[in-house]
């Protein structure tokens, strides 16, 4: 089964829960300006360019803005991703192996990096309005930055925020995610993205 790949971090930071009124546009919009904390469960399938199946996982996750993000993979197999501001760690408990880099050596002058910053997403993005899909609402964002990992990510939300996002890559794969039991502005204690390294476990250092 493949570990996360180094684009899938985008994911970290966009989860988003969205107003409670108005457009797809609106409600991205709401996120910069006024989300502060966000938890929930999530689901994960990858397609390849050709439909098929590659990798289906399931978790939580936690986001503290501006920075801190925790993802905890729970199937199919146990991984944790914690940026605290100042560095990203990825702990495998399988591997018994953690990593850990700065979040600029990480994450560079990815839009990961910017939407950190609290910067308006329409510096970055272009962002494009769809129709609606029954009850959902679609919204398109595509990077202005020309080397970027993804193509472009799509966010399904409905009267009550966020719901999907769709992802497509610069090699034709296909990420969705799913959201459910979404929390919004709850209080979350800030060791909740601090690392700690189990005893045993073998850590590698990107300087």
């Amino acid at each position: 089964m493949k570990r996360l790949t180094r684009w899938m971090l985008l994911l970290l930071l966009v989860a988003v829960q969205a107003a409670w009124a108005g457009r797809g546009e609106e409600r991205l919009d709401f996120f910069f300006q006024n989300v502060v904390t966000l938890k929930g469960s999530f689901t994960q399938t990858v397609t390849d360019e050709e439909g098929a199946v590659v990798q289906e996982a399931a978790g939580s996750m936690k986001l503290l803005r501006p920075g801190r993000f925790r993802w905890d993979y729970e199937t199919p197999f146990n991984q944790v991703i914690v940026a605290d501001g100042q560095f990203v760690w990825i702990y495998d408990k399988e591997l018994a192996q953690a990593s850990v880099r700065k979040m600029g050596q990480a994450l560079g002058s990815t839009p990961i990096m910017l939407l950190s910053e609290n910067r308006p997403l329409d510096e970055d993005f272009t962002i494009i309005e769809e129709t609606s899909d029954g009850d959902m609402d679609w919204v398109e964002i595509v990077p202005k930055m020309k080397d970027t990992d993804f193509r472009r990510i799509r966010f399904g939300l409905d009267s009550e925020g966020l719901k999907r996002m769709v992802l497509h890559d610069q090699f034709g794969q296909r990420t969705v995610i799913r959201f459910s039991n979404m929390a919004v502005n709850q209080q979350i204690p800030a060791s909740a993205f601090r690392f700690e390294v189990p005893p045993g476990v073998d850590v590698i250092r990107a300087d």
